[in-house]
């Protein structure tokens, strides 16, 4: 997750194994939701594991996404279950009411530490079945013996709302508890989460760590008015400056523009999962068939981009191996998730060596020239209309990086 060149990291799911080989030669690594690491340990671990012990050499960490536990749950899934069994704390489940800062006893945050860090500890000793059937499934069937341990430790963690947040104060003390137990304080690594950047700011400005991996949650980048997306940009400069590596756990393009401010990288999910409210959601699933947009740096529905592609094919051009030249409606769902990954790791390689000025010009030339070539377009102008809309969120990212620049 901390690296020289900018992190590309993929959340993964139980789903994703035949996409994640695929694209294992354009990420860095893999972020293993906690649900799923409890729920599916057998079928994931074998997968994660092998892949690790192959030739791409995988690093992965386990997200324990513990703000799942500040909030009622009526009807828990299987897999939040699971992960409070894994934790040995049934009691973080409150299905009657929403829970308290005061529910987290001292004995409860020390079980929880204790257990978090026996699951890391163990959990590359996935059975042999397990491990072999997907090492055969590989190009390169890997050794056992060649297996990784979770590259970082990531202890439980909080959603703080204010700077002097109760939620906060707990989160600390179950790093510390995960810390202690683990035994080597290096390999944690703390993630700081918050309601806004300026709270994510403050509360690691208060801690000693090298290393830190950060959280907004909602920071929605298309979406996000020019004062918000100053706010983040100050909150990463000013950990930089304060001497932190920063890791997003969640971003999109706007994130990988974040390099020269600090920003180390970021992780999301296979054609979703740019940003993440910490509230659960009721239900989940596959992400929608969307195509993204290299020159849009954003998705859209494939048969819209594809009449686009037909108006002029230089404003939806992609050189990918999924895309090979052909329009985006004639791409499967996997091959659509697979160009979304490819596309970001092109955008990482190209942006994220330019310096602020270099970075604000070329966007500024893009979106001009991206915007006067839909506009020559034989479409109607709804759809012109339509489409220019769904650009407005470069010219609030120019804003927000001029203001740095």
């Amino acid at each position: 997750m901390f690296g020289e060149h900018f992190q590309h990291f993929l959340s993964f799911g139980a789903t994703d194994q035949q996409t994640v080989v695929a694209l294992a030669d354009s990420i860095d690594g893999l972020l293993i939701p906690g649900t799923i690491a409890a729920f599916q340990r057998k079928g994931t671990g074998g997968f994660v594991l092998a892949l690790s012990a192959s030739e791409f050499n995988l690093p992965y960490a386990i997200d324990p996404r513990f703000p799942l536990f500040q909030q009622r749950l009526i009807t828990p899934k299987k897999a939040h279950e699971s992960l409070a069994e894994i934790l040995g704390s049934p009691e973080l489940i409150h299905r009657d009411r929403t829970p308290i800062p005061s529910d987290f006893i001292p004995s409860l945050i020390e079980t929880v530490g204790e257990r978090w860090a026996e699951f890391n500890r163990s959990y590359s000793q996935s059975s042999n079945e397990n491990f072999d059937k997907y090492a055969r499934r590989l190009n390169e069937p890997p050794s056992v013996e060649n297996v990784q341990s979770p590259a970082v430790i990531l202890p439980p963690y909080l959603m703080s709302s204010s700077v002097n947040d109760e939620w906060w104060q707990i989160s600390k003390s179950l790093f510390d508890a995960t810390a202690r137990s683990w035994g080597d304080t290096e390999t944690c690594v703390r993630v700081t989460a918050g309601l806004t950047p300026e709270v994510v700011a403050s509360n690691a400005r208060e801690i000693e760590d090298s290393r830190v991996a950060i959280w907004v949650s909602g920071f929605d980048e298309l979406n996000a008015q020019p004062d918000a997306l100053i706010s983040y940009i100050r909150a990463v400069s000013e950990l930089n400056s304060s001497g932190k590596s920063v890791f997003a756990l969640y971003g999109g393009f706007f994130a990988v523009l974040l390099r020269n401010f600090g920003l180390g990288g970021a992780s999301h999910g296979i054609g979703y999962g740019e940003y993440r409210d910490w509230r659960e959601l009721p239900q989940t699933g596959m992400p929608p068939a969307r195509y993204y947009v290299p020159r849009l740096h954003r998705y859209l529905q494939p048969d819209e981009a594809t009449q686009i592609l037909i108006s002029n094919p230089r404003l939806i051009e992609c050189p990918c191996l999924e895309c090979a030249g052909g329009p985006p409606n004639t791409l499967n769902y996997h091959a659509l998730m697979r160009h979304s990954v490819r596309c970001r790791a092109t955008e990482i390689e190209s942006w994220s060596r330019l310096d602020i000025p270099q970075t604000v010009a070329r966007l500024q030339d893009e979106t001009s020239e991206w915007l006067e070539t839909l506009n020559r377009t034989r479409l109607p102008p709804t759809i012109v209309a339509t489409i220019t809309s769904r650009a407005s969120h470069l010219d609030r990212w120019i804003q927000a990086l001029n203001n740095f620049a």
